[in-house]
């Protein structure tokens, strides 16, 4: 990014950076939070988690079937697991909302992942796979993935959360509430998921793509937050996330402004006329949020050339 476009953004930065400072009018009505990559990880890739659950269910048939799930390869299931997910989300957008439950909409993924894997695996088919599959899936879809067993807290998140639930309590009662909320493409174990991790209490309500029936980046899912939480509709909204074609320009482009939390490898690999197109706010981890939101602080501006007083809009 060149100079000009920092120095021109510098003001409207600090806007985005003042969310708490000062009185009602310059804070934000609501903030929202991403939350894979964003508030939680994954404890370890999806391949190690996949084969976990099939060995574990493999040593209850026979040595056999354990050999035969011990031969699944780890980087072949990662692979088969994006390319499965990435079907079933064409054949039935938002985790099958409107046509079948989550756990219907997850079968196959399930099932698709461990059949392209073991065809990868040398030692392993598909056929010795097979019985093991509705063990595997109760283990992943009832337990490894709505709990602490797959999925951990990124750094800083619960302070985050925690700091601002304080801040909340502590404000004089004459003040206009501050709302938070969980805005994500999501199926409905989240509440349930973040419940587990110990988060759910610090947030007003959760809203999932299964829920709303759309996904960001879309601007109806902002909108359907904006209701939930019963803020105003020309009220100030901040969104904080991890994707920038999700998250950042999704809130852009519904009027919102966009704290994109990444490394900065990230951001080099969304590229400099992309980041430069959307207006923005950047962070590379949680831990400076608290501050931001009570100090003021300035975070390091993104985006391209808006008047600072212009709505933050996406790029087409």
């Amino acid at each position: 990014l060149g100079t000009g476009n920092a120095h021109m953004h510098g003001r409207r930065a600090i806007s985005c950076a003042c969310m708490l400072a000062g009185g009602a009018s310059t804070r934000p009505a609501l903030v929202t939070f991403d939350c894979t990559g964003t508030l939680f990880e994954p404890v370890a890739r999806i391949g190690v988690l996949y084969k976990r659950a099939a060995v574990a269910e493999a040593w209850k048939a026979s040595l056999a079937r354990a050999v035969a799930a011990e031969a699944l390869d780890e980087d072949a299931l990662s692979a088969a697991f994006r390319s499965a997910f990435a079907e079933a989300d064409r054949e039935r957008p938002c985790f099958g909302a409107g046509a079948c439950s989550s756990e219907d909409w997850w079968h196959p993924v399930v099932e698709r992942t461990f059949a392209a894997a073991a065809a990868e695996s040398a030692g392993c088919s598909e056929d010795a796979l097979r019985p093991l599959l509705p063990g595997a899936f109760r283990t992943l879809y009832h337990e490894t993935f709505v709990s602490r067993a797959g999925w951990r807290l990124r750094p800083h998140a619960a302070d985050t959360l925690s700091a601002l639930s304080a801040w909340r309590e502590a404000r004089p009662a004459s003040e206009t509430d501050l709302k938070v909320g969980v805005v994500s493409n999501w199926d409905d174990r989240l509440p349930l998921l973040l419940e587990r991790l110990g988060v759910r209490r610090h947030v007003d309500f959760v809203l999932t793509s299964r829920e709303a029936g759309v996904e960001k980046p879309s601007a109806e899912l902002f909108a359907r937050a904006r209701g939930l939480a019963g803020v105003a509709a020309d009220a100030r909204c901040l969104h904080v996330g991890d994707s920038f074609s999700r998250d950042v320009v999704g809130a852009a482009g519904a009027g919102w402004e966009a704290l994109f939390v990444c490394s900065a490898e990230q951001r080099a690999a969304v590229g400099g006329e992309a980041l430069a197109a959307v207006e923005h706010a950047h962070l590379e981890s949680l831990a400076r949020l608290p501050a931001l939101l009570s100090l003021g602080e300035q975070p390091e501006a993104r985006g391209g050339a808006h008047q600072p007083s212009a709505p933050v809009r996406a790029a087409s």
